[in-house]
Order: C-alpha cells, then sequence, then structure tokens
C-alpha cells in the first residue's frame, strides 16, 4: 500500500510532538540537582554564638594558659563586592566571663555557583565546593599566600551532635591533617544545612620526640552554643 505524501507529512509531524512532548515531560520531572548551598546559608540578621576553649602551651617559661569565652558572628548586611558578587558582612564580638561583649572583627562570606568563600584576616578562603562530595579534594588557600592545603569532605550527610544540638545533615571538612613525631597540624571544620559552621578543631603543636609531651603550640576549639 503506498501511503499519501501529505499524509506522511503529518505523521512525521505528529511523531516530532510527541517525541518532544514527552522530553519536555522527563526533563520537567527529573528531580533537581541537589547543590548542597544549606550548608553554607548567608542570611542577613542571622546569629551564631559559639563556645570556645582553648589551650596555650609556651615552652619560654614551660606554661599552659587555658582560655574559655564566647564568639557571636551577626551577618549585618550584603553588598556587592569588587568582583560583581553579593557578599555578606560579618560582625564578630567576643565575650569572656560577665564582660560585654567587645567587637573584635569584620569577616566577609559569600557563596558563587560552585564554592563558598571567606575573606578573614585580609586572606581569603574556598572553605566548601558545591555540590559536596565525598573524599572531594581542592585548594582551600588557591586565594591567598598560604601554601597549598587540601580540604577534603571526609564527612556526607551524616547526622552530628554539638553541644546540646542535634543535626540530621552534616559534612565535616578536614582542612589539613599532618602529624609526625614532633609536630601536628590538624585543622577541621563541621558544617551542617540550613546552619553552616558549628564546629572547629584545631591542633597545631610542637612535641618533644622523646617524650612525645607538647612544648610550644595552641589547641583551640569552637561549638555552636546557639543559632537564629
Amino acid at each position: 500500500m503506498t501511503v499519501q505524501k501529505p499524509f506522511f507529512k503529518y505523521i512525521c509531524i505528529l511523531a516530532l510532538a510527541v517525541a518532544m512532548l514527552l522530553s519536555c515531560n522527563k526533563h520537567e520531572n527529573a528531580p533537581a540537582l541537589d547543590m548542597g548551598l544549606q550548608y553554607y546559608p548567608l542570611k542577613e540578621n542571622s546569629v551564631s554564638i559559639y563556645d570556645v576553649d582553648s589551650t596555650v602551651y609556651n615552652d619560654f617559661n614551660n606554661s599552659t594558659t587555658k582560655y574559655q569565652f564566647l564568639i557571636k558572628d551577626t551577618v549585618t548586611n550584603k553588598y556587592i563586592d569588587a568582583t560583581g558578587n553579593t557578599a555578606y558582612r560579618i560582625e564578630r564580638y567576643k565575650k569572656s566571663g560577665t564582660a560585654d561583649w567587645s567587637f573584635q572583627k569584620v569577616i566577609s562570606r559569600k557563596v558563587t555557583s560552585n564554592r563558598a568563600e571567606e575573606f578573614l584576616d585580609n586572606r581569603r578562603y574556598i572553605r566548601l565546593v558545591f555540590p559536596p562530595v565525598l573524599n572531594l579534594k581542592w585548594n582551600g588557600n588557591l586565594y591567598n599566600d598560604l601554601e597549598r592545603w587540601d580540604y577534603t569532605i571526609t564527612l556526607l550527610n551524616e547526622k552530628q551532635s554539638v553541644n546540646t544540638l542535634n543535626f540530621d545533615h552534616t559534612l565535616t571538612v578536614e582542612q589539613i591533617n599532618e602529624v609526625n613525631f614532633i609536630r601536628e597540624d590538624v585543622y577541621i571544620e563541621k558544617y551542617a544545612k540550613e546552619v553552616g559552621l558549628i564546629s572547629k578543631e584545631v591542633r597545631a603543636i610542637d612535641k618533644d620526640i622523646s617524650s612525645g609531651k607538647i612544648k610550644r603550640g595552641f589547641i583551640y576549639k569552637m561549638q555552636l552554643n546557639s543559632y537564629k
């Protein structure tokens, strides 16, 4: 049987339309890629308060000094930075004992399409990359004058508790973990979805090679106390 040309043309057009419709429906129904931006939320007027325990070792006078205080980070406003991106200004305050909050410094943070940056103490760091992937590595010091540190995501979408706070979705970033007989450099940060940074731990110490005793350096632990 011979198919008439007009009818054949109509069949081709109909088939093409159905194919396009199915393609559109498939695209519309496909789940959106989770970029993980919720791990580094930035919102004006948000406040995070941290408990800080710090121990400083001094081999000059063989002293060990412990400090306990609170840190408060407040997002005061957003602005367009020199690169044309939206950045957020964070004011950091410190409180010891019954003293009033005292201003410490200004921090700038921003999120681009694939990374979270923090400008702290005149240096820019890449704190996270998006989407976060387990065991993913990147140079956190790419935009500053420090040596290369290969940040690594060592835990992802894990439940964790900090102080009395419980979080269903967290990730852990190991910024550096170099330990030997005479030196330890361990920097670890943890983030929770919709909250941001929930803890930071640092061990930057020199040790006696024979006894393993700490000679100099500091150990620092910062844990989220409250947020809003």
